[in-house]
């Protein structure tokens, strides 16, 4: 029970009872519940589950965790849409509630009818039989709802109903109480920890395991440096202010001064990410690759593990830590000495068995035997309890380890792996993590990468999608394009670029240029387009009368919003649900969105769009893009006869793939690392 403190008027909830609470909040939700507390509720039941061991149930509850509005925004939209198209519809929902506590009451039907409906002479039950509508839901859309059907057997069963070759991982941060009672900008920085939770992976996949989660510390900083959370938004608000008073430069030492921030800021956003990848990451960024495509690689890294496991006579290693050392191995060759080393002790020692550590601790001053996990011990207790359980020095077994990944860094045979291709990527990525551009770090940088809100939607999106998945990407055409440039009328050079590209590289396209579409000519884009390009201020949703009338038009294809901060999550308020465009997008049914998460510069960001896009929709022109003269290209002027061209390069039908090719048409980091994509992994078969 509850311990009353008389001295600090205070109750100390012991742990049954937390739990308890913990337990009937998630049991008990209202249909609808408020996202920001569900949230928060369900992250606290995975720190627990995650204390207990009990690693399916942690990672069930995170992917409860996030962007929780988004599932109520498309609930509601599809009962909207129902009601419109369905007047009985509108008829049987109020009845229904009726004829339900009828039958909960049977002893009292009488009593009842005359109490709620006050009808005496008409047969009610008859009228309610008579009356039938199908309100039974496909399984993705009851998954989205907030019921009993979300439970940790049903997550099992989408994982394994996902394609094969996605990897599918989740970043959240933990809960932090300060969002009831801080403004949003003070909370948003004080992340000091990640929780990186494995859905799917290739190792994963053989095993019994099931999905697993690790706890990665985070806002990690040198003494004199700011925390990396404070220094990303105080960046991302001085590039927003630069771009902003771009317009006012009017002489010379004003423009220097205005290239020299710009420098400034691409040289901080690149300390943040080498950051991200030393300090943060570090070799858990192996837990972030996709599946190989040569299956042949997976199969040496497991027998090499695993013969040095054997040779060195480490037995006793847990699934776990197998399935991290599989990882960690397999991507040895972009990580450091370092790197490597940190990553193996804690393979070794934090993700070990913590019953049997329990068992053979002797603690130090400093630690207790009353730890939840196994971080909380010092080195010198992880030590001594690893030697106990295996019979063999901790320091023995890092050597044995990093030795093995000297060896696949340096000999012949594996040379190829560094550079091997690989299968998608799916991040689903917390709020307070969202702004980070994790497709830059090293982890991700060659490889396929996108972004999901939750697992509810990725799954919804894709099932509502099946038919037209194979081989784990979207299969889209791009002959019917549709375009919206410049609807303002103030981005005159960008209007000349993008339009004499469109004419140029896309001629079966069709759209408005230097004006704005009406409404409804608008969601005709977006309903007949199998790519939708927006080049103008913003995401462009306004054009439509706003984010709900594009839920409810529909869009059948990729959009592709080249605005500033066109798909960045918008929260005013600290317990106010996100806006974004992309989410009205998928709940309209958009299978890959593709926009920026801060405030860019047109012309390097039309150097990005028109790059991805020459290489991803084929075209009649004899020239690649990149070989095509662009001297007068912001007066709309295209040179199709430079001297010296280059062959041009096949096309790339996948869609993440070009995105990623095409990063490097810019020189400024803060333009690249802006652009992500969010969906459903894409392919071109035109």
């Amino acid at each position: 029970m509850e311990d009353f403190d008389v001295f600090t008027n205070k109750i100390h909830i012991t742990k049954p009872i937390y739990k308890n609470i913990l337990n009937k909040f998630a049991k008990d939700i209202p249909v609808t519940p408020f996202g920001p507390n569900y949230q928060s509720a369900r992250k606290l039941l995975a720190e627990q589950c995650l204390m207990d061991g009990d690693e399916a149930g942690c990672a069930f509850h995170f992917s409860e965790s996030v962007f929780a509005t988004l599932r109520t925004m498309a609930i509601y939209r599809d009962e909207q849409i129902k009601l419109a198209n369905d007047n009985l519809r509108k008829i049987t929902s109020y009845i229904k509630p009726v004829q339900e506590i009828i039958e909960a009451n049977p002893k009292t039907d009488d009593q009842l009818i005359d109490n709620l409906i006050k009808i005496n002479d008409i047969d009610v039950t008859g009228v309610l039989d008579s009356i039938k509508t199908d309100d039974e839901l496909p399984f993705h859309q009851r998954y989205l709802k907030f019921s009993s059907e979300n439970n940790i057997d049903n997550f099992r069963r989408i994982l394994k109903e996902l394609p094969k070759e996605w990897t599918v991982i989740q970043l959240t941060a933990p809960y932090n109480p300060n969002e009831n009672l801080k403004q949003m900008d003070e909370f948003r920085t004080e992340v000091d920890s990640i929780y990186l939770s494995v859905f799917t992976n290739d190792y994963l996949d053989d095993s019994d395991l099931g999905p697993f989660t690790i706890n990665i510390p985070a806002n990690q900083h040198k003494e004199g440096e700011r925390p990396l959370f404070t220094e990303l938004y105080s960046l991302l608000d001085e590039n927003y202010k630069t771009i902003e008073n771009a317009q006012f430069l009017n002489n010379k030492r004003l423009v220097q001064d205005y290239w020299a921030k710009r420098e400034d800021i691409d040289l901080r956003m690149k300390s943040v990410i080498n950051v991200m990848d030393k300090e943060w990451l570090g070799g858990w960024g192996s837990l972030l690759t996709g599946k190989l495509i040569d299956t042949k690689w997976k199969e040496k890294i497991k027998s090499t593990v695993q013969n040095t496991v054997s040779d060195w006579g480490l037995m006793g290693l847990n699934e776990k830590q197998m399935i991290l050392l599989y990882n960690l191995m397999e991507s040895c060759p972009v990580l450091s000495s370092q790197q490597l080393k940190s990553c193996i002790r804690k393979i070794l020692t934090e993700h070990g068995n913590t019953e049997r550590f329990r068992q053979t601790l002797t603690c130090c001053e400093s630690c207790s035997k009353d730890f939840n996990l196994l971080n909380e011990l010092c080195l010198k207790c992880l030590s001594k309890c690893f030697e106990a359980v295996h019979h063999f020095t901790l320091v023995d077994a890092i050597r044995a380890f990093s030795q093995l990944a000297t060896q696949i860094k340096d000999c012949n045979e594996w040379a190829t792996l560094k550079k091997a291709k690989r299968h998608p990527v799916i991040l689903i990525v917390d709020e307070a993590l969202d702004t980070f551009p994790w497709e830059s770090t090293a982890a991700l940088r060659e490889h396929p990468a996108s972004r999901m809100e939750n697992i509810h939607f990725l799954y919804h999106l894709y099932k509502l999608h099946e038919g037209r998945v194979a081989a784990g990407h979207y299969v889209a055409g791009g002959g019917v394009g549709r375009y919206v440039i410049n609807p303002e009328k103030n981005l005159d050079r960008m209007e000349k670029r993008m339009k004499s590209f469109v004419e140029y590289w896309c001629e079966s396209w069709r759209g408005c240029t230097g004006c704005a579409p009406t409404p409804e000519q608008f969601i005709e884009y977006l309903n007949e387009a199998d790519i939708f390009l927006y080049c103008g201020h913003g995401d462009g949703c306004r054009c439509a009368g706003g984010g709900s009338v594009v839920e409810g038009g529909g869009a059948r294809g990729v959009c592709v919003l080249a605005g500033c901060g066109s798909v960045r999550l918008c929260r005013t308020q600290p317990r106010r649900p996100p806006r974004a465009a992309h989410l009205h997008l998928h709940v309209a049914g958009s299978p890959m969105v593709v926009g920026m998460l801060w405030e860019v510069t047109d012309l390097e960001v039309d150097k990005v769009v028109t790059t991805m896009m020459s290489l991803y929709v084929p075209s009649r022109q004899a020239l690649p893009w990149s070989a095509v003269g662009k001297t007068k290209w912001s007066q709309g002027i295209i040179d199709v006869s430079p001297p010296g061209c280059p062959a041009r390069p096949p096309h790339e039908p996948q869609l993440l793939r070009a995105l990623g090719a095409a990063r490097a048409s810019t020189n400024f980091i803060m333009i690249a690392s802006s652009v992500v994509a969010r969906g459903l992994p894409v392919k071109n078969y035109q």
